[in-house]
């Protein structure tokens, strides 16, 4: 009998040295449930959410750090959690509070159309002073973009596909190895190869699908109802280009307008329309990558020691 290898267990990993990456509290207060359920689309229930995603490339780090460590390289993990407080703040668990226009007249109200500047989601790790950082970006990546040999203070060759493949093994033991250059190429299906966190196929769909839901008429409608709304009417902007044409201080109108005519909902109804047939035929793909995410989040907390 084939062992199915999206439930194999995760891998042995034990938690590394990352005492100050402590897990967020109440990670999820910085989300508007009401929001979240209200915008919810059949294919995220088949990827990672932010924070879980978030919590993936957070183990990643550790283990670059530990790699670095091990060719000599001075390095440490930062511990900030700032980035995804923002993103889930203000873009939500799956990115989609301001996918179809500013959804939130709370967020409106204290900051119009703009996002505050926040350090970006995505875990950094960072060199000590008097360290070759562009040597240990080479460690990291498998590959030194100025040409030669990559030069490790301890002497020790670098591991295959470099410091950030040796971290994606330590969450999934079949995450592909990066061509040339630390890039992974398509391939005959067109899809890059998923490393840990990601699901391309799922992503695909989802364009696929969004693609279709903005020619639906029901949308098409609702969009032009926020447009008399908001008093631009005369325009073709639709709601997710309204701060091209309104000022920070309409920011409120728009996300009124959103709520009153349904224009987020009808947009959510046609995508999941979309997906549907979608899942149905690619279903059985989607679920074994689920699967494998789940099994790579549970090695990332056993690598933070969560």
């Amino acid at each position: 009998m084939t062992e199915d290898p999206a439930a194999d267990p995760a891998p042995e990993q034990g938690p590394v040295e990352t005492a100050s990456l402590e897990e967020p509290e109440d990670i999820y207060a910085f989300t508007d449930p009401e929001l979240t359920e209200r915008l919810h689309l059949p294919l995220y229930d088949y990827i990672l959410d932010e924070y879980e995603y978030w919590t993936v490339g957070r183990a990643q780090n550790a283990l670059v750090v530990e790699c670095l460590g091990e060719l000599g390289f001075e390095a440490e993990a930062s511990p900030s959690t700032v980035g995804i407080e923002a993103e889930l703040t203000h873009h939500g668990p799956f990115h989609d509070y301001r996918l179809y226009g500013m959804a939130s007249v709370d967020l409106a109200e204290e900051y119009g159309f703009e996002t505050p500047s926040e350090e970006g989601p995505w875990p950094q790790w960072t060199v000590a002073d008097g360290v070759d950082a562009q040597m240990a970006q080479a460690a990291a990546d498998g590959y030194d973009f100025r040409g030669g040999d990559i030069e490790t203070p301890s002497g020790d060759p670098v591991p295959e596909g470099g410091c950030n493949h040796q971290a994606n093994l330590g969450i999934s033991p079949d995450s592909p190895a990066p061509e040339e250059g630390g890039m992974w190429i398509a391939g005959e299906d067109g899809l890059i190869p998923d490393t840990p966190g990601r699901h391309h196929l799922a992503d695909l769909l989802a364009e696929t699908a969004h693609s279709t839901a903005r020619e639906d008429t029901e949308v098409a409608a609702a969009a032009e109802a926020w447009k008399e709304c908001v008093g631009l009417s005369e325009t073709t902007v639709d709601p997710e280009g309204a701060p091209e044409v309104l000022d920070d201080e309409d920011a409120v109108l728009s996300a009124e307008c959103l709520d009153s005519t349904g224009y987020p909902d009808a947009f959510v109804d046609a995508q999941t329309r979309a997906q549907e047939p979608l899942i149905e035929e690619h279903g059985d793909d989607l679920a074994e990558r689920k699967e494998q995410l789940d099994a790579e989040l549970a090695a990332a907390r056993a690598v933070l020691d969560w």
